[in-house]
């Protein structure tokens, strides 16, 4: 039996907003000087996969994985291995739609992540969220 999947929307705050509307106003200047059909089209589809990443993100725990879906694909990580959570306003790329309130997750091993770096995300309701993780793995650092 598989056990239920909670869900975490990322966290949408003025950052994002600002990053959306920054995007949307630099691929929608070239419209004002030139309003082609086709400048339109091209311009539109641009403005689409600049989104992607905002639409496409969101997290997720199931059993004993935590999974982050970034572009809609799922990467499980386990929750037994998280070491320490804290917060962070990192700019590091990661799975996280907001620039300032982010959490950085260090794992116990490095073969997790593939490297030394914490995962960085921000789910919206991150007290819950770390609640969540705690309630299965009760030894995780909270900083």
């Amino acid at each position: 039996m598989v056990a239920d999947k909670i869900k975490f929307k990322p966290l949408f705050d003025w950052s994002t907003w600002t990053m959306i509307a920054l995007i949307a106003v630099m691929c929608g200047w070239p419209i004002l000087l030139d309003a082609g059909w086709i400048m339109i089209t091209i311009l539109t589809v641009c403005i689409s996969f600049c989104l992607m990443p905002f639409v496409g993100t969101w997290y997720a725990v199931q059993g004993d994985d935590l999974i982050v879906y970034m572009f809609w694909r799922p990467t499980r990580f386990p929750i037994s291995k998280i070491k320490e959570i804290t917060p962070t306003q990192t700019l590091l790329s990661a799975p996280a739609t907001s620039l300032t309130k982010r959490i950085a997750i260090t794992f116990t091993d490095k073969k997790v992540l593939k490297s030394s770096t914490p995962l960085i995300i921000s789910p919206s309701n991150q007290q819950f969220f770390i609640e969540t993780l705690k309630s299965i793995n009760p030894n995780i650092i909270i900083k």
